[in-house]
């Protein structure tokens, strides 16, 4: 899931310059796979700058074996077929050895080709349910399954003291666009509420872009519900309640991180979300200062803040230029299939491994002889046997005209 929001001066500078970047005979190539055009082009603007930050230290610090990290952009453009043809263009004609990216949107079109030529592929942007089994020992991923984030929703929606109020919620009615990124919430929310004693009392598909949501409100509001979670597009989301608020629905909403932001405030209009409860992913307790150094570092490098998706692309850049290097150190060769055994080797914990939180650390150790466990910005990255994370998340709500934070769930409590 994503949020939609402009790119910024700095973000579009660097692309630039990342994409004219030339590349040595042996260099690294890696592939950007995520949309640099289109509506969700502010993925890719969020993504690149943070990856290149990475390489830079990676360069800085010697490269791999003989040769450098370079960037190869595969434009998915935010619809199937285009990350069908940029996949392709990044496997077969740049010959990449591993992929940061895709998105939930263009996983499914690329997920065959990845599996057939074997590319690893560290994701920091895909929470699709798809990934969650479909993609074993070659894809991995930084964010968390939008199964836990499904069951997240109605876990915090359930309890009173995760939401600050007397009591949770108990009648939820849950309006889902039609579209893949957003379809894959519908069974992990539909499960948890089950599961968390308050069933849906129905689900209201719709299909994304219409004008007016009228009808669709209409359905939902007919159940009677506490409760409307809405899995939309943000522009989607400011038409469904604006239909509800003229409808007189009184009752309350939880959004997904989609619209857990200030720029949804600002779409939407404070008044209309005052009250609405949110999730956001949030860092671990345990690498918050890491965060905020992260942030400052960021900020000196790039010129702006940290946008979404910014850390798990930090860790997912780091996890596969440590699996580069230690696929050059332990073989002599950075192949796809040296990098894919690598990953789980540098991420996961074993017995006497060092833990590391950056690629400057992880070198020192690897280059000593040691095994490493990689620490990330979102927690541990320990990838289970499908390439999938646990991450914990934060309940957050608008009052005042801006989002505040209410409680922190984690991973643990969603078991």
């Amino acid at each position: 899931m994503f949020r939609t929001r402009p790119l910024s001066a700095a973000a579009l500078g660097l692309s630039c310059a990342l994409a004219a970047l030339p590349a040595a005979a042996d260099d690294h190539r890696v592939g950007l796979l995520l949309p640099f055009t289109g509506q969700y082009a502010w993925v890719g603007a969020n993504v690149q700058p943070v990856a290149r930050m990475v390489a830079d230290e990676v360069n800085a610090a010697g490269g791999i074996g003989d040769g450098a990290i370079t960037f190869r952009l595969g434009d998915t453009e935010g619809v199937l077929d285009a990350g069908a043809t940029a996949a392709q263009k990044l496997i077969n004609a740049d010959g990449v050895v591993g992929i940061i990216g895709p998105t939930s949107l263009s996983f499914v079109a690329a997920r065959q080709l990845l599996i057939d030529n074997g590319v690893p592929m560290v994701t920091p942007t895909a929470g699709t349910t798809a990934l969650d089994r479909g993609c074993p020992g070659v894809c991995f991923r930084t964010v968390p399954s939008d199964s836990l984030g499904g069951r997240a929703i109605a876990r915090a929606a359930t309890d009173g003291a995760l939401l600050g109020r007397d009591q949770g919620f108990s009648r939820p009615v849950l309006m889902v666009a039609q579209s893949p990124a957003m379809v894959s919430f519908e069974t992990p929310i539909t499960e948890g509420f089950a599961d968390y004693g308050a069933p849906l009392l129905e689900t209201v598909r719709f299909a994304p872009g219409k004008p007016s949501y009228r009808s669709e409100v209409m359905t939902a509001r007919a159940a009677a519900p506490d409760l409307i979670v809405l899995v939309a597009a943000p522009e989607d989301s400011v038409r469904v309640m604006t239909n509800a608020f003229q409808a007189g629905y009184q009752g309350g909403w939880f959004v997904t991180q989609d619209q857990t932001n200030d720029d949804y405030i600002a779409l939407a209009g404070a008044a209309l979300v005052e009250g609405v409860y949110g999730l956001e992913e949030v860092a671990s307790v345990e690498s918050a200062e890491r965060n905020r150094a992260f942030e400052d570092r960021y900020r000196a490098y790039a010129g702006a803040d940290v946008e979404i998706f910014g850390t798990n692309t930090f860790d997912a850049m780091n996890v596969l230029a440590l699996a580069m290097l230690h696929a050059q150190l332990t073989g002599g060769e950075v192949t796809r299939a040296t990098v894919r055994a690598s990953i789980p080797v540098v991420a996961n914990p074993d017995e006497g491994d060092l833990a590391v939180t950056d690629y400057t650390a992880g070198k020192a150790a690897l280059e000593a002889g040691r095994g490493i466990d990689y620490q990330g910005l979102v927690g541990p990255v320990d990838f289970d046997a499908y390439g999938n994370i646990r991450a914990p998340f934060g309940v957050r709500r608008v009052a005042g005209g801006a989002w505040t934070d209410v409680a922190i769930l984690s991973a643990r409590a969603l078991q």
